[in-house]
């Protein structure tokens, strides 16, 4: 039988997602128990869908969400959905890893709190893979783009994340601009770059999609010819791009650049290709305290919340998005199979960024 203090030898342990999921396996006798026996709310489709999950959150009268959001974003949504519903929304927010396993810790120690998970693709994945979220049917799915619903639909990406190339325009001229990722093997980016050190995802995608041998030689010249700087977060790396330390960023998410560009900071975007993208999943978890209002959050999010993100540059799953998302002609990033080799490549990623050789 699990026991809470168990989790600390989950927190000892695990350093990284693939080891984590590891130890999974010694919470599935309870995490399968009538304990966590998923909510017919998401699934129902009738046509006083609506009301039903008005008057059941009216009931509930709260919800507590869990999301590595950026705070103000999370505010604006969380403020807007209170002002409409009347319903109290309780937010913890923290790095998408530490998100993935406050989850599943406190579905291992029989503790339901949360109702509701917003974190990237990969990490809600994992959380389908160890049974802990519940399928959602709503007339809403319909406006998304296909990349946002997997055929499980036990999380539905909201936006979408496109790596792009910050610069910092004092720093860099249009004119030396990089057209190809071999362009940055050029001496004169010596010492002028930067590197999310924590992006796995992106770059196992990336170097799948040039050619494994290829990707990872070019990623081993680039940190040997000319170096990376490595930082961990996509907002604090972009703002070293504005505050000129870090003169180009490889890979940062490109509403950051646009949201201060428009802001008046001295920094722009170009997306070499391939471009690797994900989505940021939303998803009710199956043993949600507040079933009806997390599955009105569900549908608002897809909604007016999607509205909301979008006017501050985030480029959302809904189809009107699509043109905007084709201009970068994104490859997808396949959550499943990062997460079938994250351990590996999660590693490959450290001795590449820092001069290792690795066993390939």
């Amino acid at each position: 039988m699990w026991h809470p203090l168990d989790s600390e030898l989950i927190k000892r342990r695990c350093k990284n997602l693939a080891r984590c999921l590891l130890l999974l396996p010694l919470l599935a006798g309870v995490i399968s128990g009538s304990v966590y026996a998923q909510s017919p709310v998401p699934m129902y489709e009738g046509a006083d869908r609506t009301q039903r999950l008005v008057d059941g959150a009216k009931r509930e009268r709260s919800l507590m969400l869990y999301t590595s959001m950026a705070e103000k974003d999370s505010i604006r949504l969380t403020t807007a959905f209170e002002k409409k519903t009347g319903i109290k929304v309780t937010v913890w927010r923290a790095g998408k890893n530490k998100v993935l396993q406050r989850v599943i810790t406190e579905a291992g120690a029989g503790r339901n709190e949360v109702d509701f998970v917003l974190n990237p693709a990969p990490e809600m994945e994992a959380l389908h893979r160890e049974k802990l979220l519940q399928p959602v049917r709503s007339p809403v799915q319909k406006d998304l783009i296909a990349a946002a619903l997997p055929a499980h639909r036990e999380w539905t990406g909201m936006r979408v994340y496109v790596f792009v190339q910050s610069y910092n325009t004092q720093k860099v001229s249009r004119e030396e601009l990089p057209r190809t990722w071999q362009d940055l093997l050029d001496p004169r980016w010596k010492g002028r770059l930067g590197i999310e050190a924590k992006q796995q995802e992106w770059f196992y995608a990336l170097v799948q999609a040039m050619g494994e041998e290829k990707g990872l030689k070019f990623f081993r010249d680039l940190v040997a010819t000319n170096g990376v700087s490595q930082r961990t977060g996509n907002s604090l790396l972009n703002n070293m791009v504005v505050s000129g330390e870090v003169p180009l960023a490889l890979n940062v998410y490109s509403y950051l650049p646009e949201q201060a560009k428009a802001g008046g900071a001295p920094i722009d975007q170009i997306a070499l290709a391939p471009t690797m993208a994900y989505t940021d999943g939303i998803g009710i978890v199956k043993a949600a305290p507040h079933p009806n209002a997390a599955t009105l959050f569900y549908d608002f999010m897809l909604t007016e919340g999607q509205k909301i993100v979008g006017e501050h540059s985030a480029i959302t799953t809904n189809r009107r998005d699509e043109a905007a998302l084709a201009k970068f002609k994104p490859v997808f990033i396949d959550a499943a199979r990062v997460l079938d080799t994250y351990e590996l490549w999660a590693k490959t990623y450290d001795d590449v960024l820092n001069g290792r050789p690795t066993a390939r």
